[in-house]
């Protein structure tokens, strides 16, 4: 029986053949390593936009609870290079180089990300003011407390004394970090910088045994984080400790709906409202914060918060007391680009025209989301005294 061999050509034919089909096979299994990479940042990013946006809400669902309403929004005081003016605030301090440009700007840009400033009271802190000095407008005043601290308070906390019936109240700021277990802490008077609290001053003897509450100061602002990832930071109103809450959120834009008065109120005709022309929303001068309009006006007439009806003229000023609702638009973009170069544009979002944010070679992932939240503590008309010490 005769043996035969594959000829030369035939071996040819046989590895050229293979290679093909290796070759085909590598780039099947390369195509779903590369989808399955870009799925899973997808998944990943939707992920930390969701948890940034509930963040982000649940601060304003907060805004104004506990304390007086006119100070639960800050556009141009706290974090400004000078209080009062509001081109003076959101430079967006980061690590390394901030995705958005360095000088100083409004709150609310259209060159780069906005930022939020709210308050509103601690629910978890509350002790009772055993003894106070002096009594007066100056402070520094010495406070005694019924029961020792069990966590630290930095220099720069807002604090809130309350008499009897929650009345009268004064806001102060510790003039020294708190230490746990201190049973004794310094507060002195606001000064601008401090923000919108009213800036009374210890002056009534009942504050010798009042009760003391916090207040939290939220700053939520975008910026690069060590490794030039952009991220969502959150600065407490505590001296020196921006926080990084999310990684990949790149992009916040805020829209401030003021309250226009509904069919049948009393305030007639309607205040003016500033003009404001959305390509989607059309005319609507009552939304800040989508057209080049900017924020709620601090200088605007402030309402009577206690003693103002709700159909009253003060309730529908552009002073950021009359806030009704936001609208918080946010980008997540993947941490890594995408393994196949192929990834989504940076947006335009609300009155942020679209940026160019990739590196050369670079494609990132992105997603957008929205959310609007209502802000149910700025129609307060009372305040409200805290609970037991926590």
């Amino acid at each position: 029986m005769s043996r035969r061999g594959f000829s030369l050509i035939e071996l040819m034919i046989a590895l050229g053949i293979t290679s093909v089909v290796v070759a085909g096979i590598s780039i099947v299994l390369l195509k779903q390593s590369q989808a399955s990479v870009k799925m899973n940042q997808q998944r990943t990013l939707e992920e930390t936009g969701r948890q940034a946006l509930l963040e982000i809400a649940y601060a304003v669902r907060m805004a104004g609870s506990g304390i007086e309403p006119t100070a639960a929004f800050d556009f141009d005081h706290y974090a400004c290079t000078t209080p009062g003016t509001p081109n003076s605030c959101n430079s967006n301090p980061g690590r390394d180089t901030p995705p958005t440009p360095a000088s100083p700007g409004p709150r609310d840009r259209t060159d780069g990300p906005d930022e939020l400033v709210l308050s509103y009271r601690d629910p978890t802190f509350f002790r009772t003011v055993q003894a106070l000095s002096p009594v007066g407008a100056s402070g520094p005043y010495t406070v005694t407390l019924n029961a020792a601290l069990t966590t630290s308070i930095k220099q720069g906390r807002i604090a809130m004394l309350l008499c009897s019936g929650a009345d009268p109240v004064a806001y102060l700021a510790f003039a020294a970090d708190a230490a746990p277990n201190d049973t004794t802490v310094t507060l002195r008077t606001l000064g601008d910088s401090d923000g919108y609290y009213p800036k009374t001053g210890a002056t009534d003897a009942c504050f010798t045994k009042a009760s003391l509450t916090l207040v939290e100061r939220v700053r939520y602002f975008i910026a690069n984080d060590f490794d030039k990832v952009p991220a969502l930071f959150r600065d407490r109103g505590r001296t020196g400790d921006p926080q990084v809450l999310y990684r990949g959120i790149e992009d916040l834009q805020l829209a401030y709906r003021i309250g226009a008065p509904p069919a049948g109120s009393t305030v007639s005709p309607a205040p003016a409202a500033p003009t404001c022309v959305d390509a989607t929303r059309g005319a609507d001068g009552w939304i800040f914060g989508i057209c080049n309009q900017g924020t709620p006006l601090q200088t605007a007439a402030a309402p009577d918060w206690i003693n103002d009806g709700y159909d009253s003229a003060r309730r529908y000023t552009a002073h950021p007391a009359n806030i009704r609702a936001v609208q918080i638009n946010l980008v997540a973009r993947a941490t890594q680009d995408s393994p196949d170069a192929a990834g989504d544009r940076a947006p335009a979002l609300a009155n942020h025209v679209a940026p160019a944010l990739d590196q050369p070679g670079k494609k990132y992932v992105r997603s957008v989301l929205s959310i609007t939240e209502q802000t149910p503590n700025l129609l307060a008309r009372t305040r409200l005294m805290p609970g037991a010490n926590k």
